[in-house]
């Protein structure tokens, strides 16, 4: 009975010393879910896979229960070292082309034909323009809040992201990143 304990406490401790470790690394209390290492920081979740894809993401609730989120700030890096992705997505309203408006205090971007769909018909949208994408990571560091202003089908529709703990979050994958190169 007592090598049993023993053997139990000893892998407990490894399994912990392992956990504690990755959140020494980049500075925050981890844990695994969906395959990913996830952390919290204020609103904003961020994740990595083992393929190596990162991301932070502020997901407004769905008040119906009818999907987990009804909109969704994504920043995302594919691969360690690669630049960042901006995407938003929306369950409800859902997004019809058109005019689409990305704004932070002190920024309003225009992404016009730089905010495309992930794929065709989806709900999802992707600034394509790097440069565009590096002025908007640049700005939710800085800032506390984002608004989506977008067309949907039921007329115009917005969204605004609290981005409490994105510059947190940004720092994280990219320390889970470096780790992995």
């Amino acid at each position: 009975m007592s090598r049993m304990l023993t053997a139990t406490a000893t892998v407990a401790a490894l399994l912990s010393a392992g956990a504690a470790q990755a959140a020494d690394r980049c500075g925050a209390e981890t844990h695994m879910r969906f395959g990913e290492t996830r952390a919290y920081f204020g609103n904003t979740l961020a994740a990595c896979r083992p393929d190596g894809y990162c991301s932070a993401v502020v997901a407004i609730a769905d008040p119906t229960g009818q999907a987990a989120w009804r909109h969704q700030l994504r920043v995302a890096r594919p691969s360690p070292g690669a630049d960042y992705l901006v995407e938003l997505a929306a369950t409800d309203p859902m997004p019809v082309a058109g005019v689409m408006r990305f704004t932070t205090p002190g920024q309003t971007v225009d992404p016009g034909p730089w905010l495309v769909p992930t794929s065709p018909g989806s709900n999802e949208y992707r600034v394509s323009d790097p440069i565009l994408t590096r002025s908007l990571v640049s700005g939710l560091r800085r800032q506390r809040i984002a608004r989506w202003n977008y067309r949907s089908a039921d007329g115009p529709a917005e969204a605004y992201f609290s981005l409490m703990g994105m510059t947190a979050a940004l720092n994280w994958i990219d320390c889970r990143g470096a780790g992995a190169s």
